[in-house]
């Protein structure tokens, strides 16, 4: 009995640490004489991925509880599966969702999610020209506009007008974490104007599969 009980709460805490520890993640790239990518992913013990992309060659690592693992490969080309008359067509998910207005709580759950997962820090810097100094004119007026007084958002872009040019490096990072994610999607998935456009679905499916 001591043991079990002893197994449930470490399970339970494994659990609470997996939902409240953040993911973090982080994405660069460079391009100066080659395109140069490269991003990580953690979160704390649980898991580390890191991909990269260097001189054409894409390679990547992935250890959960620090111990070495590999990603499947798919072999087989992945072939778009064709409409079957018992499904939902995407015009009547549409229909659907815009008549039961769940549009509103999903972009409310897109903007709380976005909120709670955007980068934490962006920096881009470089030099950048097009073949037509008016493009680069332009270019750089819309960067005037996206520029932002924040110090966690940083945009260092020179422009060049006597030559085309793209000599850019950029970085972000940020973090997300599972527990809020998941109360997110609970609310969403609780509100009135969901189980409307889940009860209609049902009753469509069931009508298709009579007929």
């Amino acid at each position: 009995m001591n043991l079990w009980l002893l197994l449930l709460l470490v399970l339970s805490f494994s659990f609470i640490l997996l939902m409240f520890t953040p993911i973090r993640y982080e994405l660069g790239f460079a391009n100066h004489n080659n395109f140069n990518l490269y991003g990580i992913i953690g979160q704390g013990f649980f898991f580390l991925l890191t991909l990269g992309k260097t001189a054409g060659r894409f390679d990547y690592k992935l250890r959960v509880f620090n111990i070495p693992c590999s990603l499947p490969r798919d072999s087989k080309d992945n072939k778009s599966k064709a409409y079957r008359p018992g499904s939902s067509s995407p015009l009547t998910l549409l229909r659907n969702l815009l008549h039961n207005k769940t549009y509103q709580p999903l972009l409310k759950l897109i903007r709380k999610l976005w909120h709670h997962g955007k980068p934490q820090r962006l920096q881009i810097k470089g030099q950048y020209g097009f073949n037509e100094p008016h493009n680069t004119s332009w270019a750089n007026i819309l960067l005037l506009l996206l520029s932002s007084d924040s110090p966690h958002y940083q945009i260092e872009l020179e422009p060049v007008w006597d030559e085309e040019k793209f000599d850019i490096e950029a970085f972000l990072n940020g973090s997300i974490t599972l527990a809020v994610v998941f109360w997110h999607l609970l609310v969403f998935l609780f509100s009135p104007p969901f189980w409307k456009f889940f009860m209609e679905l049902s009753r469509e499916h069931k009508q298709q599969k009579i007929k």
